[in-house]
């Protein structure tokens, strides 16, 4: 007599129920940025976008107040909501776009917000539990990068303190600015600071923010689209472990 799979599943159930996948976790992160941050919300859009295309299902929030959304072409595979001038709004809006996210689909949300909302960062503390600061190897970029980790870790003593170098043009330019801050952070924080790569210092940037459109999509093959996929591939791989730990 023919016998069909689910006559036997029962005999197989005990093995297969611990092999079974995980629904992935969606993650937020917190961006500080500072409001003249051209290049840095450039960044940001791009990081969406590639981050989009290693298949994540992605949300780029800001305030109206820092215009990081599409420019003069949509963001591929990436949701813009609008969200008012108002910490409580961006907190709002990030939570509904983790919580709509498909079960099944790996859910990212990138939350730029104001550097000076650190000023009282308690508004935005939901924001705060995994956070990226973007830093340049400059005396007044590692001066706000300093700032924003410190009003995070004030308010969310367990946060992942997350950083990205951008704007370099050697390693060794990269390491010394990650390690200022590092050390700074352990001396004075207590706190370990999470390395996410290194965005080099390429003119595909400067036409990325004139023209709207992303450098994994205008550029795929150039040098700054692989240092975003890093970037990109760094943050997918820790995405969903903070709720675990």
């Amino acid at each position: 007599m023919p016998r069909d799979l689910a006559d036997v599943l029962h005999l197989f159930a005990p093995e297969l129920a611990g092999a079974e996948e995980p629904a992935p976790i969606p993650a937020c992160v917190g961006v500080p940025i500072g409001s003249a941050d051209r290049t840095a919300l450039a960044l940001v859009r791009n990081l969406a976008v590639e981050t989009a295309r290693q298949g994540a299902r992605v949300s780029l929030l800001a305030p109206r107040a820092l215009d990081v959304g599409a420019g003069s072409q949509p963001l591929l595979g990436v949701a813009t909501p609008a969200v008012a001038d108002q910490p409580g709004a961006l907190v709002t809006g990030s939570e509904r776009a983790l919580r709509e996210a498909p079960r099944f689909e790996r859910a990212f949300v990138f939350a730029a917000l104001p550097g000076v909302w650190l000023g009282k960062a308690s508004d935005v503390a939901p924001l705060l539990r995994w956070t990226l600061t973007l830093v340049r190897p400059d005396e007044a970029s590692l001066a706000d990068a300093a700032y924003a980790l410190d009003a995070i870790a004030t308010t969310a003593p367990g946060a992942r303190l997350g950083v990205t170098v951008y704007g370099v043009r050697t390693v060794a330019e990269a390491r010394d600015c990650f390690e200022h801050l590092a050390l700074r952070s352990e001396q004075r924080l207590g706190r370990t600071l999470t390395s996410y790569g290194i965005l080099v210092d390429d003119v595909r940037l400067s036409r990325s923010i004139v023209t709207g459109r992303p450098i994994p999509l205008a550029s795929p093959h150039s040098g700054a689209a692989r240092a975003l996929a890093d970037v990109a591939s760094l943050l997918l791989a820790d995405a969903g472990t903070l709720r675990r730990e």
